[in-house]
């Protein structure tokens, strides 16, 4: 029997996340990843709790974004995201192609396809708002970590003018609408693509409804994204766990500044497939900065590596598995 379309696509992304995840592992260093979970012993699957813990609360937040009862149960919700995620972190995208996956997965399973999208819509806004919010916070204290370290409020101040930018931007052209800003701009170009135009009215819906939502639901938004800074928070335990297990203990303070700056590096290196080489050259420049010994930025870098390699792993087995079923709940 021939093989279905749906088939051949799972199958050809299953071999692109094989084949990613093998030169993900080379070079991170499947030797220096072995002997890192060598030195923590039985205790190295506590690595995988704060992040796993992280997934769970940003599921949360990404389901303030929806109005209404969800014909989605929880437990597949929050597998659809954690899929979304493994695509987001493998596939350099700007992290737009996981939540394209995401919604398309959602109207698989019965979610109107407006309302998924005004949801990945919010939810990626109230997470950008989150991380900015968590970078504040986060130089306040690297400022007095580091306060002689030099080029740090320089650095700070372009992170926060650009953070600043990004969302002021982001809430801008919702305001004017996301597609019917796309629209405009492609006929500044006398571009009108064929897909876009017989897409018109459910886009322009999902414009208003996108509107209507901040307008009538403030306090969702502000609840969202009040757990995805949770998220963040969540996030900044894991290498405090990490020193405390390899027996180089570090502060609350330098815990929270590594994690927020790395999460910029890892912004600015979006289009690196799994931000290789910028998220561990950001571990490094950030922990010794921030007065962390270099032996420890090391053995974090790689833990962190390999603990990415494991959710992003378990996401796109999720999402070998669930494809089978499309209409499982």
């Amino acid at each position: 029997m021939k093989p279905s379309t749906r088939t051949i696509l799972r199958l050809t992304l299953l071999a692109g996340g094989v084949g990613a995840f093998a030169w993900y592992l080379g070079r991170a260093g499947l030797h220096e990843v072995i002997d890192a979970f060598r030195k923590l012993g039985p205790f190295a699957p506590v690595v995988l709790i704060p992040y796993f813990l992280v997934y769970l609360v940003d599921a949360v937040g990404w389901r303030l974004a929806f109005l209404g009862t969800m014909p989605v149960r929880f437990p597949a919700f929050w597998r659809i995201r954690w899929i979304g995620e493994a695509v987001n972190n493998v596939i350099p995208s700007a992290y737009i192609g996981g939540e394209a996956l995401k919604v398309y997965l959602l109207t698989q399973r019965g979610v109107d396809a407006t309302t998924a999208t005004t949801a990945a819509v919010i939810s990626k806004t109230a997470q950008t708002l989150a991380q900015l919010l968590f970078i504040c916070t986060a130089a306040s204290l690297f400022l007095r970590i580091a306060p002689d370290a030099p080029g740090l409020k320089q650095g700070i101040a372009v992170v926060l003018g650009g953070g600043l930018t990004a969302v002021g931007v982001l809430f801008w052209i919702q305001s004017r609408g996301v597609f019917g800003s796309v629209r405009q701009v492609t006929g500044w170009f006398a571009w009108k693509p064929q897909w876009l135009e017989a897409r018109r009215e459910g886009l322009e819906r999902t414009d208003r409804t996108i509107t209507e939502f901040y307008r009538n639901h403030r306090r969702r938004f502000f609840a969202s994204t009040l757990a995805y800074f949770s998220g963040w928070l969540l996030d900044s335990t894991e290498i405090y766990l990490v020193s405390r297990l390899l027996g180089q203990p570090v502060t609350i303070p330098q815990a929270l500044v590594v994690e927020a700056f790395v999460g910029v590096a890892k912004v600015m290196g979006m289009w690196v497939p799994g931000a290789l080489g910028v998220q561990e050259g950001g571990i490094l420049l950030i922990g010794r900065t921030a007065g962390l010994p270099e032996p420890l930025c090391l053995a974090y870098a790689v833990l962190r590596r390999a603990r990415e390699v494991v959710f992003v792993a378990t996401g796109w087995l999720l999402f070998y598995a669930g494809g089978r079923r499309p209409t499982a709940r």
